[in-house]
């Protein structure tokens, strides 16, 4: 049986965060622990995530552009990842890997 992937969401913060100074959010659940991180660039979250990750592996870090849609996939241990039918789609879109 293999562990359950853990997944990590680096995306936009909403707009009163954004005007705060705060750009760029990290989600995910580790085991019970909801997580949930402020950053001012998306590659200090980017960074975070992969800390993250490579502390819970396996893992999956989620890139969301702006406007939402997957930019990009980063994968930690046994862990596939995102088949390219299933990039481009919004988060919380019915059919995505959410």
């Amino acid at each position: 049986m293999t562990a359950k992937r853990t997944v990590y969401h680096v995306s936009p913060s909403g707009e009163r965060a954004a005007a705060a100074g705060v750009k760029w959010q990290v989600e995910g659940r580790e085991g019970r622990r909801l997580l949930h991180e402020p950053h001012r660039t998306q590659q200090e979250a980017i960074d975070s995530a992969r800390r993250h990750a490579k502390e819970h592996t396996p893992a999956q870090i989620m890139v969301h552009a702006r406007d939402g849609h997957i930019r990009t996939a980063y994968a930690y241990g046994d862990v596939l990842a995102v088949p390219p039918d299933e990039r481009g789609r919004r988060a919380g879109e019915p059919g995505g890997v959410f």
